[in-house]
């Protein structure tokens, strides 16, 4: 099984945790990574950020990332992204064309990555697999755009739905949204949700994770952990500890840096708080950490805490989960599918500083509740596996056959 997979504008070598790079960098990285494990080849193509890094690296056995030149190097805006993608499909192609193997089917992540797998199977014959891991209409939603690009997004979007041969849905809540808002067929969607790495994801002494990233253990820690921007919440993190009773002594770690339009907005906002609450000694900044160090992070809190406005999955609450870190969460999503209301953590439906401020205080104030809720947490994150992911797409991509779709009829 050879796989053509599509990152382009999300490398899976970078940091995630500032500016596009998140939790699908680490999707990506995982997912391919334990393909590779499993017998499969492996070529990741991703935009070239700096001018210097090599072609092709060999990840480890069985993956391979190869960075194409496009819409220059850097970061660039979603408009600059958009305009390059023509280019970069085009010298994907020459790539898959000059290859000595063909690829048995070609896995997209995100719309973006779309248009140009969409390019790769009409021009190859091959099977197409996509993860749009967000979704447009579903922003719009919940009050959010991508602003000028909204619309040609959604067009993007329906056209490459209708040319996917299966869209992989990360839990019920995402294959809602794709039926709802773009009518897919229910049979077209596959239901692999993300997964946890135990080498690095699990329960460990809270001490020594505290003495590892240099905080002292005196006091309860709450975790924040991913972009900074609204709508994932942050302002409201920092400002729910700062509501908190201040016999508690609630500190909050926020890791990670300024993601998106509002990014730097969001850090204002964070500074003000600040100020205005006086919590100065109370709340920690530090910079995005590469993905196995954030276990060191999860380890050493009492709860970590995930206030976005949606998300598909929530890959911090299972990963935190994992560490055995109970879980502090906004009722949306695919969150509901990760953190167990009451059992390994807790759902906020008031999503306020004082409805999360409120849920903290509940954890707190009961140190059994908080220690059970962290070993039922890493319980249940046994469920979610990269090996079992990796291993449905391979099963997955191994059963399809596109011909019914490579005159693309169904193209939008």
């Amino acid at each position: 099984m050879r796989l053509a997979i599509i990152s382009y504008h999300a490398s899976p070598l970078s940091v995630p945790g500032s500016g596009s790079d998140g939790g699908m960098n680490v999707y990506v990285r995982s997912m391919a990574s334990h393909a590779a494990r499993q017998g499969a080849e492996c070529d990741i193509f991703t935009r070239r950020i700096d001018p210097d890094e090599p072609e092709i690296r060999m990840v480890e056995p069985g993956l391979r990332v190869h960075s194409i030149p496009a819409a220059g190097y850097g970061r660039i805006s979603p408009a600059e992204s958009y305009a390059g993608i023509k280019d970069f499909a085009d010298q994907l192609v020459e790539k898959v064309a000059g290859a000595s193997y063909a690829y048995d089917a070609v896995h997209a992540n995100y719309w973006l990555s779309g248009m140009a797998a969409h390019t790769l199977k009409h021009d190859f014959g091959i099977p197409m697999v996509t993860t749009f891991h967000t979704l447009e209409r579903a922003k719009q939603a919940f009050g959010r755009s991508h602003g000028d690009l909204s619309a040609l997004r959604i067009h993007q979007e329906q056209r490459i739905l209708g040319c996917s041969d299966a869209v992989l849905v990360s839990g019920p809540d995402e294959a809602g949204w794709l039926t709802k808002y773009y009518g897919a067929d229910t049979a077209q969607l596959v239901e692999v949700p993300p997964g946890i790495d135990r080498a690095f994801f699990a329960p460990g002494e809270k001490q020594i994770a505290r003495a590892a990233i240099g905080l002292p253990g005196a006091f309860p820690l709450i975790i924040y952990a991913g972009r900074i921007q609204s709508l994932k919440g942050t302002s409201l993190a920092v400002e729910a500890v700062a509501k908190v009773d201040r016999g508690l002594q609630a500190h909050i770690v926020i890791v990670g840096g300024p993601s998106g339009e509002d990014g730097q907005t969001e850090v204002s906002r964070i500074n003000d708080l600040i100020s205005r609450y006086g919590i100065e000694d109370q709340v920690h900044l530090v910079p995005p950490q590469p993905h196995e160090l954030l276990s060191t992070y999860y380890r050493a809190a009492d709860i970590a805490i995930v206030p976005s406005e949606s998300e598909s999955f929530g890959l911090v609450a299972l990963e935190a989960s994992a560490c055995g870190t109970p879980v502090v969460a906004s009722d949306v999503g695919g969150l509901r599918s990760v953190v167990h209301d009451g059992t390994t953590g807790l759902l906020v439906g008031e999503r306020t500083a004082g409805g999360f401020a409120a849920a903290i205080e509940k954890l707190l104030r009961s140190p059994v509740l908080l220690r059970r809720m962290g070993q039922q947490a890493a319980a249940t994150a046994d469920l979610f596996t990269w090996s079992q992911s990796a291993s449905k797409l391979l099963d997955l991509a191994g059963n399809m056959d596109s011909s019914i779709k490579l005159s693309c009829v169904h193209c939008a």
